[in-house]
């Protein structure tokens, strides 16, 4: 049976997952020219390194896979990683923050995510990271410095040939509504959940309003079995 995937379709990770588990042989998948990320420590490779935050994962025990820590919350590889490599846009999906990126990375896309973030922007504050909102204007400074170097054609070209990830929500509820009751003295669960729901809305408009392909993948985040855990440890104290 031979799966075909349309190319201008909202998908879950779940499809991913199956994906993944089939043989190359029955299986096409879409092109895309490039992936872009938005969301939390699920999908950060590395943009807290670059913002005066705790929540980084430049240190121990992080990177242990890969010899060294790269700012993922991680052994290794995070969702993007795999996503974009089984996709063969590239291996490693690089931080857009990183002062180094390459015109041939931004080609092929970045990531905006930043690991403690949230659709609710009361929940970048307590961690001091970029709102999802914020990362909205990350991705027109990147489309900017596309046009710069590619031009205006092209670049838009690009963006509409890319994938877009978002994965984020899991902080609202752990920070904002169990661990710091901040929200829970303004709502309850389910009005909470109403007002998150309106957060992924306007998430949604701005994003088609800012020219994002119409190619998302949204990860689907279990905020109720993250009550116990937080997105990962802080970074050491300098020494």
């Amino acid at each position: 049976m031979k799966i075909l995937l349309p190319p201008f379709s909202i998908i879950t990770f779940i499809h991913i997952l199956s994906i993944s588990t089939t043989t190359s042989k029955s299986l096409t998948l879409p092109k895309f020219q490039a992936i872009l990320i938005f969301g939390d420590s699920t999908v950060d490779t590395g943009n807290n390194n670059y913002i005066h935050t705790v929540l980084k994962a430049n240190h121990a025990p992080y990177g242990k896979d890969s010899q060294v820590p790269t700012g993922r919350f991680s052994n290794g590889k995070l969702i993007p990683d795999l996503v974009a490599n089984l996709l063969g846009i590239k291996d490693n999906v690089p931080p857009f923050l990183d002062p180094n990126i390459t015109n041939d990375e931004l080609r092929t896309g970045v990531c905006f995510a930043s690991a403690g973030s949230g659709y609710d922007n009361w929940t970048a504050d307590i961690s001091k990271v970029i709102p999802v909102m914020k990362q909205i204007d990350y991705f027109k400074n990147y489309m900017e410095r596309l046009k710069g170097f590619a031009g205006n054609d092209e670049a838009m070209k690009i963006i509409n040939g890319s994938l877009v990830l978002i994965s984020a929500g899991t902080n609202d509820f752990a920070l904002n509504f169990y661990d710091i009751p901040s929200r829970r003295l303004e709502f309850t669960i389910d009005e909470y959940q109403d007002f998150l729901l309106e957060g992924i809305k306007n998430f949604v408009k701005v994003k088609h309003a800012s020219v994002l392909p119409p190619s998302t993948l949204y990860v689907p985040k279990d905020t109720g079995g993250a009550r116990g855990g937080r997105e990962g440890a802080p970074a050491p104290p300098d020494s």
